[in-house]
């Protein structure tokens, strides 16, 4: 009924109008791995209303669905429909489109569409991670590309700030990151293609693009090779500093200076073509490397601590993508205590680092001299503890000796008193039973002694 009254509103409307005629196409993709979803797009033009049912069969589980509007306005216009199939097994998904659809003059025009989508078994993933071309645009590349070859160089006048690398994957699902434009500065500059192959197998490509520089000036910092940055649009200037040139090597190089911290910066790039600042004393002609840590409110320039701090571990921290000395009461302690000066106001100071929260605090210096106190103070503790346990263990081992000499000599005693009791006990007995033995014989008879029988002494009177 709608579409009946969009049409006749629209011949009265527009009777003298012209209308190209309806159209329907069917499109999208013509193949699919099996499991995987295919979608149909059935694009109408000229219309301004229609009737449509796509329907789907074959090795899918179904998604056919009806279709029936109009525009808004009664006025042709470009509408795409669409349904999106599961394919769940090999063969063949068939789509059918039937219906009519209807032009703003009224008139109607039957549709009849249909597609076939292969369905067909799961493609391995790639693996090819490499590269088919590599480019350093306006520049040759040192050796010629070779896909299997991973590092190259190109060499640029000094005049050049920037350089485009471009790269095309070999394989069409792979991924190729690291291209576009940069900025290079004297010496090397070192830039790293990397290709992601569709099973997530990665290939890395270095480029090496070297800025000539006719005259060198090559320093080192502890144990690393650095070379002085000649050109000031290579270096950001720091807070607090003002610009300025020196000469190092009769060559004029751009430079920082700072009426606070009373240093004097330089540009100086690494072996990987990182740009660093360096402090350079101009007395001594040697350079340091420096660093600028900033809070919300604070600036500070990290150095080696002037002494240790006992109680403390020393150990290293990350602020800023920064290595910084530090100390800490463990290692896994969340405040740390690093040692540097204030690029605000040129002064040195402890300050306590949160590294959760990342700000700083000075740390009072009273706090390094009561912990020294409260370390010695524990340390006569310790011995005066140690040396009581020592004197009671002493006196102890005094006491249970002596203890045991005593019952020892007891002993003895005691084993010696028995002794002699018992051999009085055995006398008097022996003595009563002579005794007895005497009463029990007349007066004048009198017992031969045994000394006397053994010898034949007896009496004969008694024989």
């Amino acid at each position: 009924m709608k579409k009946k009254i969009i049409v006749l509103l629209s011949i009265l409307l527009f009777p003298l109008g012209v209308h190209a005629a309806g159209t329907a196409t069917i499109g999208g993709a013509s193949q699919v791995e099996v499991g995987s979803s295919v979608t149909v797009n059935v694009t109408l033009k000229n219309t301004a209303a229609w009737n449509i049912r796509i329907n789907s069969s074959g090795s899918t589980s179904g998604c056919s669905q009806s279709f029936a509007d109009a525009t808004s306005n009664g006025k042709n216009a470009t509408k795409t429909l669409s349904v999106t199939c599961k394919a769940t097994s090999l063969g063949t998904i068939g789509f059918t489109v039937t219906g009519d659809i209807t032009s703003a003059d009224g008139t109607t025009k039957n549709i009849s569409l249909n597609k076939r989508v292969s369905v067909v078994p799961v493609r391995e993933k790639a693996t090819d991670a490499t590269l088919s071309s590599l480019t350093v645009e306006g520049y040759s590349l040192t050796p010629e590309f070779k896909k299997d070859v991973y590092e190259y160089t190109a060499t640029v006048p000094s005049t050049i700030n920037t350089i485009k690398l471009d790269a095309k994957a070999n394989e069409s699902h792979a991924n190729v990151t690291g291209t576009g434009e940069y900025e290079v500065t004297e010496g090397m500059n070192t830039f790293e293609i990397i290709v992601t192959a569709e099973n997530g197998k990665t290939q890395t490509y270095k480029v090496i693009v070297n800025v000539e520089d006719t005259n060198p000036i090559e320093i080192k910092i502890g144990e690393k090779n650095y070379t002085l940055i000649k050109n000031a649009k290579s270096l950001l200037k720091p807070e607090s500093y003002d610009e300025k040139t020196i000469t190092i090597n009769n060559t004029e190089i751009p430079a920082f200076y700072s009426e606070i911290t009373k240093f004097t910066l330089v540009g100086v790039k690494d072996e990987n073509g990182k740009i660093l600042l360096a402090i350079y004393d101009e007395e001594k002609e040697t350079y340091t490397l420096y660093n600028e840590i900033k809070s919300n409110v604070l600036t500070l320039h990290c150095i080696e601590f002037p002494n240790s701090i006992e109680g403390y571990i020393k150990t290293t921290i990350i602020i800023n993508d920064i290595e910084v000395p530090a100390y800490k009461k463990t290692e896994n302690h969340r405040y740390a205590i690093v040692y540097g000066m204030s690029i605000n106001t040129g002064e040195y100071n402890y300050y306590k680092y949160d590294t959760e929260e990342e700000t700083f605090q000075i740390w009072d210096n009273s706090e390094i001299e009561e912990l020294k106190k409260d370390l010695q103070t524990y340390k006569y503790a310790c011995f005066a503890f140690g040396g009581g346990l020592l004197f009671a263990f002493i006196l102890i081992l005094c006491l249970l000796t002596r203890k045991t000499k005593k019952k020892n000599h007891k002993n003895k005693k005691d084993r010696v008193n028995k002794e002699e009791k018992k051999n009085i006990e055995i006398i008097d007995h022996r003595n009563k039973e002579k005794k007895a033995e005497e009463k029990e014989l007349p007066k004048e008879e009198k017992l031969p002694n045994a000394n006397q029988e053994l010898f034949g002494l007896t009496d004969k009177k008694n024989d």
